[in-house]
């Protein structure tokens, strides 16, 4: 049985990349304080934590995307390539976001294992959107995603990597390479 996986694309996209201001002092105490009372989590609460969670995560990759850019506006792959971490335009799906999580929506498929285990989570996923739109250089890196399940790592890479072309990003008129961040969450309905 497919269970729909809800994605927060459409927000979290603007939240990481578009979002202003620094992260608050308060967020990061929040992520450093430890947990000393176990109990069992109603359905609600479970909900109002991934997506805490899911917040915090994205604040901080928006913060660490905002140094590097800040720091050198681009980078160089291995083959050569100038890629770009913040483009003037930056690259979006054919169709917009509400195409995007159709095509998320219609795609994903919720690791039965996660799913019989009750787990839910968000993964970040980035990946470069090159000058002819194809999605290549996907990544999930621990950085945001290390106690997130195996199986919805590799699920949200399977999926990235199907992706249609993109609609590329530009600087100065011309079509770039651009890195982009997406969030795919799973959530158990």
């Amino acid at each position: 049985m497919k269970k729909n996986a809800s994605i927060f694309a459409l927000a979290f996209m603007f939240l990481v990349f578009q979002a202003c201001g620094p992260k608050s002092n308060e967020n990061k105490a929040e992520v450093a304080t430890p947990v000393t009372n176990v109990k069992a989590l109603t359905a609600k609460e479970k909900k109002e934590k991934l997506e805490k969670d899911r917040i915090v995560r994205a604040e901080r990759l928006k913060h660490d995307r905002e140094e590097l850019a800040r720091s050198k506006s681009t980078y160089t792959d291995a083959k050569g390539n100038v890629i770009y971490y913040k483009a003037e335009l930056e690259p979006m799906y054919v169709g917009g976001e509400a195409a995007m999580s159709k095509y998320l929506n219609d795609n994903l498929k919720y690791p039965e294992a996660a799913q019989k285990n009750g787990e839910e989570g968000t993964v970040f996923v980035d990946f470069v959107v090159s000058k002819d739109g194809s999605v290549r250089e996907i990544k999930i890196t621990d950085a945001y995603n290390l106690d997130i399940d195996k199986s919805f790592r590799d699920e949200a890479y399977r999926v990235v990597s199907g992706m249609p072309k993109w609609t590329p990003g530009s600087q100065r008129g011309k079509d770039v390479d651009v890195e982009y961040s997406l969030p795919i969450t799973f959530e158990l309905r």
